[in-house]
């Protein structure tokens, strides 16, 4: 999100900034990069949905060892 190469809280914060700016009318501050790259889950929203995901996502990251699935695999509903 914030193009650092890292998903952390950082990415998390943006996005429940860009959420907060567009829940009150204002432009979202986000350009089309990074609200692909906000909108972690797919529902095309970036929301506070994405921002948990991110955190989870981070949490998961910074304390597992083994294989790591991407954020998308993590964020994204599994499809049957």
């Amino acid at each position: 999100m914030n193009g650092d190469g890292k998903v952390d809280a950082k990415d998390a914060s943006a996005i429940l900034v860009a959420y907060a700016k567009a829940s009150t009318g204002e432009d979202d501050g986000l350009t089309d990069a990074q609200r692909a790259a906000g909108d972690v889950n797919g529902d095309g929203k970036v929301d506070a949905k994405d921002a948990s995901a991110v955190l989870a996502y981070y949490a998961l990251v910074s304390t597992a060892t083994g294989d790591i699935p991407t954020l998308l695999e993590f964020a994204r509903p599994k499809v049957s």
